[in-house]
């Protein structure tokens, strides 16, 4: 006697299947998600982590200031950091000690700066000028 298996055709399984993704599918759509709390765009960075990050920025470029005896080369090795890179040198206020005894005030804001070039501090971009700064 052959006894015959109980079951869901085939077609039936592949119908399910095809129900489910589709409801998947209507259900992430329709549903908005609601966020916890409003996060900021991931190109800027927390305040408080910004004044960390510049903070070493400066920390680094000042020991590499502190290797030369030039007073030229390092407004050079400040301008090429990542202290001014980051934009930290128009907002984040640090002092830097030259060799010569001058000081380099940053973060006053973009409307000063330090031109390494010349005279002037028209479209001021590094390397060739140290904007947010001033030399006193």
């Amino acid at each position: 006697m052959i006894k015959r298996i109980q079951g869901l055709p085939l077609n039936t399984i592949i119908l399910a299947i095809i129900a489910i993704v589709v409801l998947v599918f209507l259900i992430r759509e329709f549903i908005p998600q609601i966020p916890n709390q409003p996060t900021p765009p991931p190109s800027i960075p927390p305040p408080n982590q910004t004044l960390v990050q510049c903070s070493q920025y400066a920390s680094a470029v000042q020991t590499q200031m502190g290797t030369s005896t030039n007073s030229s080369t390092q407004l050079e090795l400040l301008a090429n950091s990542q202290y001014v890179s980051y934009n930290c040198s128009i907002s984040i206020q640090y002092a830097f000690t030259l060799y010569n005894g001058s000081e380099v005030i940053c973060g006053l804001n973009s409307s000063y700066c330090i031109n390494l070039q010349g005279s002037g501090c028209n479209y001021c971009t590094p390397p060739s000028c140290i904007p947010g700064c001033q030399l006193k």
